[in-house]
């Protein structure tokens, strides 16, 4: 799953687009806008350990379930989709 965190950063930095990914286990989200950013309910980043408490950056994935990846231009929305390889293979 780190791989997949990797692609996403490297697709954000090359194509300057943004990643947030939603989970169904976990009220925090992730940012990926060239670097990997925990964010809280509201989309404000915020301290790792706070908004994922116990759950390191490269595990989570694995620990909280993603729901929905959104991948933004700038503020525009450019699609939502159902899982991290989904999103991947659209930018591709």
């Amino acid at each position: 799953m780190l791989k997949l965190l990797e692609q996403l950063v490297e697709i954000s930095r090359s194509q300057g687009v943004r990643f947030v990914l939603h989970f169904a286990k976990c009220r925090g989200k992730v940012g990926i806008d060239r670097e990997i950013k925990a964010l809280d309910v509201d989309g404000k980043p915020g301290p790792w350990p706070r908004i994922f408490p116990g759950v390191a950056p490269q595990n989570v994935v694995q620990q909280c379930v993603v729901k929905k990846v959104e991948v933004y231009k700038g503020s525009q929305l450019l699609g939502e989709y159902r899982s991290i390889e989904e999103a991947l293979s659209s930018l591709r």
